[in-house]
């Protein structure tokens, strides 16, 4: 068995958009100087296929990645999206796979699947052979269409049971190591479903879209699947300012990700969540907002036992909401996240016993 890729390797890059990489240039060589020119001017940096997106849901919308290779592209380039049944990269098929692989202590409780599916599928074969063989008997005696409807629908009725009675008593022989519904989790061909899916933020989706050419759907049809139609400022209002501030972090290279189990917006790595904890617990605040003493003293409680810093970030809108509303319908989104100004504000908990002189 192979090892196990290097992280340093594994996550080269910040971003699903590489940079260009050239060869070694070797000034006293002409042909290295055309080779370096060839692949200056002929390499690009885009994707080929775009990364597809699927919405589910109507009022919350679910903004989903299915495909294994783009899952994996997304988390190692970047750290984007969730995996809906794992903590956060989408592990939940190498799990199962290597959960019932080592269920019965040898590594070879897949193969067992395999082999018996196999053997359903060659009874089940045989048996609808034996049908085939007594439809061709009573043409063989000049039997009527009608009797051959009739015996078509019963062979069909009786495949159909035969069938499910082979779902339902589908265990394994001898094999107790394996549960008899992880058995559903296996193809015909003896391999492991995909259940799991990626599921990108709202502001990961639109940082793929307009900030990225990643995804397979432009930043106006995505804000009518998130917004709707008509919009309103107030509907706007709380998506830009989320957008603008992980728009902001991550174009300064940190990776921003949900920080919802902090009770605060984002949580900011200096790398990512494999390599290292999160520094920081992002909360973000209108420019005008105004909160108690406690509320701030409750949320810094929660980051300080966490050993992160709590930043307080303040959104400005530089324009008014009717200019912010035309540039929203025009598809203007360039102009409207360039109108906002964000400020920060490292808040630190005092505590009398270990602040004192």
């Amino acid at each position: 068995m192979g090892k196990r890729k290097p992280s340093s390797a594994r996550y080269k890059y910040p971003l699903p958009i590489h940079p260009i990489e050239l060869p070694p240039l070797i000034p006293h060589n002409p042909i290295s100087w055309v080779y370096w020119t060839y692949c200056y001017f002929s390499s690009v940096n885009g994707l080929t296929n775009k990364i597809h997106v699927e919405f589910f849901n109507d009022k919350y919308v679910h903004i989903v990645v299915k495909d294994d290779s783009q899952m994996n592209y997304l988390w190692e380039n970047g750290f984007f999206g969730t995996g809906q049944l794992s903590r956060s990269e989408p592990t939940w098929k190498n799990r199962t796979h290597n959960r019932l692989a080592d269920s019965d202590g040898h590594g070879n409780a897949l193969e067992k699947v395999t082999q018996h599916r196999r053997l359903l599928r060659l009874e089940f074969k045989k048996q609808r052979e034996k049908m085939e063989q007594e439809l061709l008997e009573l043409r063989r005696k000049g039997g009527t269409i009608e009797q051959e409807k009739e015996l078509l629908e019963q062979q069909r009725k009786s495949l159909r049971v035969y069938k499910s009675q082979q779902s339902s008593a589908e265990v394994l022989p001898h094999e107790e190591t394996i549960r008899d519904i992880d058995l559903l989790l296996f193809t015909d061909d003896g391999k492991i479903r995909q259940l799991e899916s990626l599921e990108l933020m709202p502001v990961e989706a639109m940082f793929l879209t307009f900030a990225l050419p990643v995804l397979d759907i432009t930043a106006k049809d995505l804000t009518r699947r998130l917004v709707g139609i008509p919009e309103k400022y107030e509907d706007i209002h709380q998506f830009i300012s989320q957008y603008v501030v992980y728009h902001h972090y991550r174009s300064h290279g940190w990776c921003a990700r949900s920080g919802v189990k902090f009770g605060c917006d984002y949580l900011l790595y200096q790398r990512g969540p494999p390599l290292e904890h999160a520094e920081f617990c992002v909360r973000i605040l209108n420019s005008n907002d105004i909160k108690d003493y406690n509320w701030y003293s409750s949320l810094a409680r929660v980051v300080a036992g966490a050993n992160k810093t709590y930043v307080l970030c303040y959104v400005e809108s530089l324009r008014s909401p009717e200019t912010i509303l035309r540039w929203w319908h025009q598809g203007n989104y360039k102009s409207i996240f360039s109108s906002y100004k964000v400020g920060e504000i490292t808040y630190k908990r005092w505590i009398p016993g270990k602040n004192r002189e």
